[in-house]
């Protein structure tokens, strides 16, 4: 019985995955940490080690809507990747420098924080599965 309620722990801990296709092609893959709360949101990344390849931060917003991103208190660069409610990209913020305070904006029900360039091949308009 021990065995059996470590493989149902194991299949708990299954790590969330975001694809980024353009048409079909698959441009990006990440497993995902999510921020859902107010308080997840609004702490982010600060104070965090940098991003591994293929890792990022996926702040969920309860609807669609003007968000702000800033990454200030942040030691590493990171690109941002808004998304509306149906996972499309409606807009990209590349390179966000390290401990960069200023504030960018776009509309989305969710926003993708990747490490710096690991957005390269993201387009407008690409198809997020997995949120």
């Amino acid at each position: 019985m021990r065995h059996a309620w470590i493989l149902v722990l194991a299949g708990c801990a299954t790590p969330d995955v975001i694809s980024l296709r353009t048409e079909g092609a698959l441009v990006l893959e990440v497993e995902v940490e999510r921020a859902v709360t107010a308080a997840e949101r609004r702490a982010g990344l600060e104070g965090r080690d940098p991003l591994a390849a293929g890792h990022g931060l996926l702040l969920e917003f309860p609807v669609e809507d003007e968000v702000c991103i800033a990454n200030g208190g942040v030691d590493f660069g990171i690109d941002g990747i808004f998304l509306d409610a149906s996972g499309l990209v409606t807009a990209l913020e590349r390179e966000i420098p390290a401990g960069d305070p200023t504030v960018r904006c776009g509309r989305a029900r969710w926003v993708l924080e990747v490490g710096s360039g690991a957005a390269a091949e993201v387009v407008p308009g690409a198809a997020a599965a997995g949120l």
